[in-house]
């Protein structure tokens, strides 16, 4: 996590209390602003604040924002446990759910600060893209790009489900929509319902990493009352 961030709310991979697993914090000196390029320094402290949870004994981990795939394969490199930078690195594997004719929404917190070096890093197709973003959405913009109000939820979903809509006119042959800032992957849920569509952020990763190492044991689980048969052919 960035030092300098918006105000957060549940449902936010940097607040306390969104997953219902132990999850430790790593702090990195500045904001996303110091990724929009990228330079040695804000490297080098993403991969020292990652080796530093390693250390603490953590099986995994994740970037809380998601220009942070700038330095995904650096981050990958620096430690031993499984990493993911950003959502953004969940594109390549969208991207063939979904077939060659249709193309992944993002939405983005500053559709001018997400470039195709953020894109290539998390080895995305950019021409399978279409991108929207936050900018222009009146909350979103006051609590996260210039942090000068606290979160209202109706109003921050609002917000979201505005962007999703506009992205969905601009093509219709989205197929799925990935959350590209970490602000945003609170409100999936509502995206998802109103658009019946499949939404991926970084949460969605994190699970996923979570579920690598914690698989559910079918020999003692019980799910939901259903005997279970094995069927052979």
């Amino acid at each position: 996590m960035f030092e300098s961030a918006g105000d957060r709310i549940v449902g936010d991979p940097g607040m306390p209390g969104t997953f219902p697993f132990p999850i430790r914090y790593g702090m990195v000196p500045g904001s996303y602003r110091d990724l929009i390029h990228g330079s040695p320094q804000a490297r080098d402290h993403l991969c020292m604040a990652a080796q530093k949870l390693e250390q603490e004994g953590v099986a995994a981990i994740a970037g809380d924002c998601g220009l942070m795939a700038l330095y995904q394969a650096d981050l990958a490199q620096s430690v031993s446990v499984p990493i993911i930078s950003s959502s953004l690195v969940l594109l390549p594997l969208a991207q063939c759910l979904i077939g060659k004719n249709r193309k992944i929404g993002i939405i983005t917190g500053h559709s001018q600060l997400l470039s195709t070096q953020h894109l290539l890093g998390a080895n995305a197709d950019p021409s399978r893209l279409v991108i929207q973003g936050m900018e222009d959405q009146p909350h979103f913009r006051q609590v996260v790009l210039e942090g000068t109000c606290p979160q209202d939820y109706q109003l921050m979903a609002q917000d979201v489900c505005n962007a999703a809509k506009l992205l969905l006119e601009r093509d219709e042959t989205i197929g799925a929509i990935l959350l590209e800032c970490s602000n945003l992957t609170t409100f999936a849920r509502e995206i998802s319902n109103l658009y019946h569509i499949p939404v991926l952020d970084v949460n969605l990763a994190i699970q996923m990493l979570y579920l690598g190492r914690n698989h559910t044991d079918y020999q003692t689980t019980n799910l939901g009352g259903i005997e279970h048969a094995v069927f052979r052919v």
